[in-house]
C-alpha cells in the first residue's frame, strides 16, 4: 500500500465534501524582531510562569526556538511545548539551555551545533548563520 499525504486524500475525495467544509490556512513564518516574535516570546514566558518554571530572559529561549524551527509557527509551538512538557515531567524548577538542547536533539540528532548552545544568543546566532543555518 502506498502512503499518501492527508492533503492528497482530502483533494481526491470523490464528493469533495471535506475540502468544501474546511478552510485551508497558510501561516507565514515568524520573522526575528517582528510583532509575532514578540508575542511568541511573551506566550512562552507566560506559559513557563503558569507552570511555575523559571526561565532566564537573557537566555532568549523563544528566539532560539523560532530560529531552530526557521520561524515556522506550528513547529516552533511544538518544540516549545516539548521543552515545557519535558521540564514538568522531569520535575524541573528551571529550564536550562542544556535541557532545551537535549529536547531539540531528540528529533534533530544529526546536527552539530544547535541554537541551544550555552553561549550568548547573539554569538550563537552569528555562528549558526556563518555555517549556513538559514532563517
Amino acid at each position: 500500500m502506498t502512503w499518501l499525504p492527508p492533503a492528497f486524500a482530502l483533494l481526491s475525495e470523490p464528493t469533495g465534501e471535506t475540502i468544501r467544509r474546511f478552510n485551508q490556512f497558510a501561516l507565514s513564518r515568524i520573522c526575528p524582531g517582528s510583532k509575532g516574535a514578540h508575542l511568541f516570546r511573551r506566550n512562552f514566558s507566560k506559559s513557563a510562569k503558569i507552570l511555575e518554571l523559571k526561565v532566564e530572559d537573557e537566555e532568549n529561549f523563544a528566539d532560539r526556538i523560532l530560529f531552530a524551527k526557521h520561524g515556522q509557527v506550528g513547529k516552533s509551538v511544538e518544540l516549545a511545548k516539548e521543552i515545557l512538557r519535558g521540564a514538568i515531567s522531569r520535575r524541573r524548577e528551571e529550564i536550562t539551555l542544556e535541557f532545551a538542547e537535549r529536547v531539540f536533539r531528540k528529533t534533530n540528532s544529526t546536527m552539530g551545533m544547535t541554537p541551544f548552545e550555552a553561549a550568548g544568543w547573539s554569538a550563537v546566532e552569528a555562528e549558526l548563520l556563518s555555517i549556513g543555518w538559514a532563517q
